[in-house]
């Protein structure tokens, strides 16, 4: 792969881990409850620490993590996506969380599946573990509090 395309594809999944920290972050600012405030600020943190890792290119830590086991609940496949608006349902804005998360791992996924470079083939792998975290722990979430 050459460095241009390289850079690009970089460039790209920064985008997207920027955009899902704002995503948190404005939702943090609808949640109405202090526990769910908490949640969406440390979602919002972990993205940015994802572009952070991208940026700086961090092969130390993703060599030093393990690829683990995540279970998926699958709760998201059956949800329907929703929007983002001031006065959205706590349940809502569980789904749309979820949902951007399948999102993310369905591209890291493909990324993943497209990079003959090792180093972005872990990048990847990596984040697509990261990406599966969040997922699962929102659906963890939401099976606990909504669908109890």
């Amino acid at each position: 792969m050459d460095q241009e395309r390289f850079r690009e594809i970089l460039r790209f999944a920064m985008d997207k881990e920027m955009e899902a920290r704002d995503f948190y972050r404005r939702a943090s600012e609808m949640a109405k409850f202090s526990g769910t405030k908490e949640l969406f600020t440390e979602l919002s943190k972990q993205e940015e620490g994802h572009w952070k890792l991208i940026a700086d290119l961090n092969t130390e830590k993703i060599e030093g993590s393990t690829i683990q086991s995540i279970p998926d609940l699958k709760i998201s496949d059956y949800l329907v996506d929703a929007e983002l608006r001031p006065d959205i349902p706590y349940a809502d804005i569980l789904r749309i969380a979820m949902k951007r998360e399948e999102r993310s791992i369905k591209l890291y996924s493909d990324l993943n599946a497209s990079a003959a470079d090792e180093s972005l083939q872990k990048l990847f792998s990596f984040l697509i573990q990261e990406e599966t975290r969040h997922k699962y722990r929102l659906e963890k979430i939401y099976d606990d509090e909504i669908l109890k």
